[in-house]
C-alpha cells in the first residue's frame, strides 16, 4: 500500500525548475515537444507535464530526456 504525503514546497519548486530547464534547452535545440517526445518514447502530454512541474519524472526518464537534448542530466538539474 502506497501512502501519499505531502511534498516540501522548495522540492515543488525544484520539480519545476528542472521543467524549465527541459524546456529551455529543448526551445533552444529548436525542437517541438511531440518531436522530442516522439524520440525518447513517451507521450507529448507527459513531456508538456514535466516542463510545467505538474508531475516528478523518474530518474530514466530524465536520462531519456537529456539524451534526447544531446545533453547530460546534470543540465537539466
Amino acid at each position: 500500500m502506497r501512502i501519499k504525503r505531502e511534498v516540501d514546497l522548495s522540492i515543488l519548486l525544484k520539480i519545476k525548475k528542472i521543467g524549465e530547464n527541459i524546456a529551455f534547452l529543448r526551445k533552444s535545440k529548436k525542437l517541438s515537444c511531440e518531436k522530442l517526445a516522439y524520440s525518447i518514447g513517451i507521450s507529448k502530454s507527459f513531456l508538456g507535464y514535466v516542463e510545467k512541474g505538474l508531475t516528478n519524472p523518474s530518474v530514466e526518464t530524465l536520462y531519456l530526456i537529456a539524451d534526447g537534448l544531446d545533453c547530460e542530466i546534470v543540465e537539466l538539474l
